[in-house]
């Protein structure tokens, strides 16, 4: 911007909800010391646009650095810094600005060279074209934290106008003011005569209107807009490497004080400087011997990483949790959940033995009805839970039941044969492989692969009869899953698992696919309030009254093991509930972690999430607490692996779609 055109706040309204307000209103203090202003530019530079946008910003807080630093300095003094990603040093010859003593230039860059830029030069506000920065890669936990703990807010902009506009952009937990400055525009060296022309009529029309300075403010609507502006593809869990910064040099120009030249004679040594030679992390545990799924093969040539459980080798990820979290929040994703156990009751007594090994009314399914519980022992204490399907024929297609553990059939057969059931359960885990697929879009997935009306099956109904999905005969699909989203799952013949698995990924790429394994799953169970056995309920220890299960217990008609004991607790008062908990910081509790109030145990931070929640964008968890705490907004604490105590809140739980409403839409 040509300095001929001197503007001060006076040029500026500034507005909110419609009314004009003083300009602390939409920067309490104004350029506070300390403040530090970054524009980031892409190539081609976008030297209109970041003229404008600094010129006017600087503006706005001129009368506040003119009174406390002096007008000689103003720039030098205003800590405004220009940041081109993939631009040259002399492609800040095309920017016709007032005169800038910062600029930094980042050559070959990635996601985290350019966080780590932003974070070496303090920034507090930060200005983004509306279009992105064209970056990509992981950026490690430690990084992305600094980056929040001192960015205050986002200015979005126009890459043309320096203009901001409506835009679906958060961060990560902050308020994001979204403040447009309108400016008048130059012609600036480089840009071709149409633009040139267009940016004079723009010149015209906003000479004829007063020029304003509208901001907005925004909760969060979910923390991948911010990462996918920044290029963040993955923020890396604690205990990864940073990525080779070596690859993105950074240069400066002009340097803003003489630096002289290092002395290697009287150089530190590497302790004084507090480097540390850290060993690398111990390789995961084979997983050779293991039971495997029948899509293990498939999972294994698409780069899939996997974990063991209860014997299994099971998929952990395919190397992007968090992006394998987003898609079933957003798309949808497909997870192989063949390690749960599928149990037959077969039997003329099949539905009276699910109906009492189970505490919810069992008996009353309809046929294609699907209805989940907790089987307790007898003093009422959880032994696991699972899903039973009312296949309609108990004698020769038995009654379908779902748990975790190979165990659980000693259980079931004990209690079965102590009332006189004349059944048998049968285990058809090996035989019946089967997929959940999860996410928003997993309606127009599924119903784009068979003629079956996927649109009739209400939530936990399935297809009492097998139906054809991608021309794979003998399928069953359900309306259930494990991820707070619409969903199914589809159970499959053996020898046409990988062929299922390649159909809906081919039928999926359109909507945006991903698969995910279990450590996607970890951070949408939490974020769902969806309990799993181990870790937050116990065999044998633990009352289902803690893990808010009453809606899925019927005392009131029937009988089943363990009844009597939960009508005495019942009676006597339930003592803990579930709640969550949102802990302060960044640090992640232990699983198990103890809660405090005034020093007092109060409960077990249960399930903690791995750092901020994806979705939630919080460090959140699943906490079992006594009863009159678990209501949202009491203040607790939380143990830390060190023994150290940070704060902690309760609130909605689940505190990711609270109602339900997702999964049944």
């Amino acid at each position: 911007m040509h300095s001929s055109y001197a503007l001060n706040s006076e040029d500026f309204d500034v507005i909110r909800d419609g009314v004009s307000a003083p300009l602390t209103t939409l920067w309490p203090g104004g350029y506070k010391n300390g403040d530090r202003l970054c524009v980031l530019m892409g190539t081609p530079m976008d030297a209109v646009g970041c003229s404008n946008l600094i010129g006017g910003t600087n503006t706005l807080f001129y009368d506040h650095l003119r009174e406390t630093r002096g007008t000689p300095n103003f720039f030098r003094y205003a800590d405004t810094y220009m940041i081109g990603v993939d631009c040259e040093p002399g492609d800040w010859n095309q920017l016709d600005v007032w005169p800038m003593h910062k600029f930094v230039s980042i050559m070959s860059p990635t996601a985290e060279s350019l966080i780590h830029t932003i974070n070496d030069r303090r920034i507090t506000h930060l200005a983004i074209p509306e279009t992105g920065i064209r970056v990509r890669g992981p950026v490690v936990l430690s990084t992305w934290n600094s980056f929040l703990d001192t960015v205050k807010c986002i200015v979005l902009y126009n890459p043309l106008t320096g203009k901001a506009r409506e835009a679906d952009i958060a961060l990560l937990g902050n308020k994001v003011i979204e403040s447009y400055v309108e400016q008048a525009i130059f012609s600036t060296p480089g840009i071709g005569a149409g633009a040139q022309a267009r940016y004079r009529r723009i010149r015209r029309n906003l000479d004829q209107a007063p020029m304003r300075c509208l901001e907005e403010y925004r909760t969060l609507p979910n923390p991948a807009a911010a990462r996918a502006l920044l290029g963040v593809s993955e923020v890396l869990p604690p205990g990864h490497q940073p990525p080779d910064l070596r690859q993105a040099p950074i240069v400066i120009i002009p340097v803003d004080s003489p630096i002289a030249a290092a002395d290697q004679e009287s150089s530190p040594p590497m302790n004084a400087a507090g480097i540390t030679v850290v060993e690398p992390p111990a390789p995961l545990p084979s997983t050779e011997g293991l039971r495997k799924t029948a899509f293990d093969g498939i999972l294994r040539r698409s780069g899939g990483n996997f974990a063991e459980w209860e014997g299994w080798s099971w998929i952990s990820d395919f190397g992007d949790p968090l992006n394998e979290h987003h898609a079933v929040r957003e798309t949808v994703g497909i997870w192989d959940e063949s390690p749960l156990q599928k149990w037959i009751f077969r039997g003329p007594d099949a539905l009276k033995a699910v109906d009492y090994c189970f505490a919810n009314d069992m008996a009353s399914m309809q046929v294609g009805q699907a209805r989940y519980s907790c089987f307790l022992d007898e003093h009422g204490r959880m032994l696991g839970d699972g899903v039973a399907f009312n296949t309609g024929d108990p004698e020769k297609a038995g009654i379908l039941v779902v748990t975790a553990l190979p165990s659980d059939v000693d259980q079931f057969r004990r209690v079965s044969k102590q009332q006189g059931f004349d059944i048998e359960v049968l285990d058809r885990t090996e035989e019946w492989p089967h997929i959940q697929v999860q996410g928003p879009k997993a309606r127009d997935l599924v119903d784009s692969m068979t003629d079956f009306d996927v649109a009739s099956l209400k939530y936990f109904r399935f297809t009492a009869e097998p139906i054809t999905i991608a021309g794979i005969d003998g399928c069953y699909l359900a309306r259930t899953g494990y991820s707070g989203e619409l969903g199914y799952e589809i159970y499959v013949p053996k020898g046409a698992a990988e062929a299922l698995w390649q159909a809906l990924l081919d039928h999926g790429a359109s909507l945006g696919i991903r698969p995910y394994g279990l450590a996607a799953v970890e951070s949408l169970r939490i974020e769902s309030g969806l309990i799993f056995i181990g870790y937050d309920y116990f065999p044998g220890l633990t009352s289902p009254f803690h893990m808010n299960l009453e809606r899925t217990i019927n005392l009131d008609t029937g009988d089943f093991e363990g009844k009597q004991s939960l009508v005495n607790e019942l009676a006597g008062g339930i003592t803990h509930r579930l709640t969550t908990l949102v802990v302060a910081g960044n640090e992640a509790p232990d699983y198990g972690a103890d809660v405090f109030v005034n020093g007092r145990g109060v409960g077990k931070l249960l399930s903690p999430s791995d750092g901020r929640s994806p979705s939630i964008d919080r460090l959140i968890g699943i906490a079992c607490l006594e009863a009159d705490l678990a209501e949202p907004g009491n203040r607790v604490e939380v143990a830390l692996p060190d023994g150290r105590l940070v704060p902690a809140y309760t609130d909605t739980f689940p505190i990711y779609d609270s109602e339900k409403k997702r999964p049944r839409s």
